[in-house]
């Protein structure tokens, strides 16, 4: 099949990732799925991921965006050269069971009401642990791994979610288009939420396929620099996507949301303080373009 007719374009957004890419790509390459491209972004790395796909894989279209984008821009990027109906964002560091994609797409050419799918996403030093099966998001811009550290033989339903991951998942192109892919302004961390939110906000359904099993290479970890867009990017879902009269309705409980992570970061020390002011800072600073977003 002509690479026009590729009917899934993969997107693997890469940044530094040259010890993760071989066994990526080789899973990727041995889907039982098979009309499908790959787009590795390379992300301005300086440890020859580039090189190492250009050399190894000359059948994958690379895009080079000269610095790091950040996960957001960097897989719009990617998104912008796709020829796929539907586009599948998938982390450097994951590891995809060969029927990952197959069952990741079914729903998608099945049912037209559906809008994005996404996986069953297992830990990869602990295979039996859950990573996350869809994300949850709470109404105050926190947002959780749905089954963490659970049983892998838990979770099975297939079913309606309120998020994707953004570690693995599918989506229309259609509907990315119409929402405008993700958000730059976010870089890093959230972005998965925001994109899920206004998906839903545009009449989308998302579902979770248990049957799309992938492996990430996950460990758990909140740095100072992780809590600064965290939590300014939670800041950012609420104030572009409500409105001034939910958000009043749910001012009780964005405060104690503020009391409980702010706490979090006192209790981690001085950094961590100073990654939470400053978040509340960037918005202060950029409050016409946050605003801007809302219009």
């Amino acid at each position: 099949m002509s690479e026009q007719n590729r009917s899934v374009s993969i997107v693997v957004l890469s940044y530094n990732n040259v010890e993760d890419l071989p066994e990526c790509i080789h899973s990727l390459i041995t889907q039982t799925y098979n009309s499908f491209e790959i787009i590795v972004v390379d992300n301005g790395s300086t440890d020859g991921s580039e090189e190492f796909i250009r050399t190894n894989y000359p059948e994958i279209k690379v895009v080079q965006t000269g610095i790091n984008l950040g996960y957001a821009a960097g897989n719009n990027a990617g998104f912008n050269v796709a020829k796929g109906e539907y586009i599948v964002f998938v982390n450097p560091d994951t590891v995809a069971d060969p029927e990952w994609l197959a069952e990741l797409i079914k729903p998608l050419e099945s049912d037209q009401t559906i809008t994005a799918t996404t996986s069953k996403v297992l830990i990869y030093y602990q295979k039996d642990r859950i990573n996350t099966c869809s994300n949850k998001n709470h109404p105050t811009g926190l947002t959780f791994c749905r089954g963490l550290n659970k049983s892998a033989d838990e979770f099975n339903n297939y079913q309606e979610v309120s998020s994707v991951s953004g570690c693995s998942f599918a989506v229309r192109k259609d509907m990315l288009k119409n929402i405008n892919g993700f958000d730059p302004d976010f870089f890093l961390y959230q972005e998965d939420a925001d994109l899920s939110w206004r998906i839903r906000f545009a009449g989308g359904k998302i579902m979770y396929v248990p049957k799309s099993i992938i492996y990430h290479k996950f460990k758990l970890s909140i740095t100072p620099w992780k809590e600064f867009y965290l939590e300014r990017n939670r800041y950012l879902i609420l104030l572009k996507n409500l409105d001034s009269a939910t958000l009043l309705f749910l001012l009780p409980s964005l405060i104690v949301t503020e009391i409980l992570t702010m706490s979090h970061a006192v209790l981690n020390g001085p950094k961590y303080i100073k990654s939470k002011l400053l978040a509340y800072l960037w918005i202060l600073r950029n409050t016409k373009t946050v605003f801007a977003k809302r219009r």
